[in-house]
């Protein structure tokens, strides 16, 4: 996605989608070849499944709590401005923001007025690590 920074609880999402999909293609080669070593297998990322779902839900719940007790730090780090408090600090690069768009001026989405970024200071990601 262009314009946020992504909190990892996307990448758990993908995990879990990405583990989801194998044990249903494991439990298909079963069917079809009646090799109970696909359904062994396809139990035992079950269990990654239902681990990696407890931390999707983990880490949603912090996202939220963060949302509700300080939304103007949520929108900061949404922005790419600061990290996400639950992930690494040391060393965090604010997201380039020098390629952004404006919806309403360059992308002439009416509705979006309330939303110009065109004022924006410079981008500070390149002023830290140069250029992307």
């Amino acid at each position: 996605m262009t314009g946020i920074q992504l909190h990892h609880v996307t990448d758990l999402q993908d995990a879990r989608r990405f583990l989801g999909n194998a044990v249903m293609a494991l439990n298909a080669a079963h069917v079809r070849t009646g090799d109970t070593r696909f359904s062994g297998l396809a139990a035992q990322i079950k269990g990654m499944l239902a681990t990696t779902s407890d931390m999707e839900g983990e880490a949603r719940e912090r996202m939220d709590r963060l949302h509700a007790a300080d939304p103007e730090r949520f929108v900061r780090c949404r922005e790419g401005e600061e990290p996400w408090p639950d992930e690494h600090q040391a060393g965090f690069v604010p997201r380039h923001t020098c390629r952004d768009e404006c919806l309403y001026h360059d992308r002439d989405v009416l509705d979006a007025l309330m939303q110009c970024t065109c004022g924006r200071p410079p981008c500070r990601a390149c002023a830290i690590v140069g250029a992307p």
